[in-house]
């Protein structure tokens, strides 16, 4: 009888094991998700709602602050390139979508100047515009980065 309760005990552990392993698998698994995934949908989607560049309303001007939600408002403008069909914002904020949903669309505005605003929440974003599907950097931003592949990218910081 002892025998066949030491097995029973042996048994019952090792399916706890399993089960332990399972939990704790599944644990890191939900901790490796990205800063931000889920928040919005979609994690390739970029912020929605009343205000957001894609809606049409424009958002505010160069790094204004929402204070009741804490973001920069951040408005790119891109001239020179008036002849352009499309032209994309795109980042490490959108997992760098090279068109939309993802990528943030400008608006050619009648200066022939293409201008976006985003709201970018507290932090240090990389990025870079696609004109007729050619990646390049902000021309009026100074502040860039090597991205590690022999390529630039643009930065932008937002504090609010």
């Amino acid at each position: 009888m002892s025998a066949e309760m030491g097995a029973a005990t042996v048994a019952c552990a090792l399916k706890m094991g399993r089960a332990v392993r399972f939990a704790a698998l599944v644990l890191v698994l939900a901790a490796c998700r990205p800063p931000g995934y889920g928040k919005d949908g979609h994690p390739d989607a970029p912020p929605a709602g009343d205000g957001h560049p894609a809606d049409g309303s424009g958002g505010g001007g160069d790094a204004a602050i929402d204070a009741a939600e804490a973001v920069c408002n951040h408005t790119f403008r891109l001239d020179g390139n008036g002849t352009a069909s499309t032209v994309y914002l795109t980042g490490d904020f959108v997992q760098w979508a090279a068109m939309p949903p993802g990528a943030v669309a400008f608006t050619l505005g009648t200066d022939g100047a293409w201008t976006v605003t985003y709201p970018f929440h507290q932090g240090t974003y990389q990025y870079k515009f696609v004109v007729d599907g050619n990646w390049i950097t902000d021309p009026t931003n100074p502040m860039t980065v090597d991205d590690g592949m022999g390529h630039t990218n643009s930065v932008y910081t937002c504090v609010p």
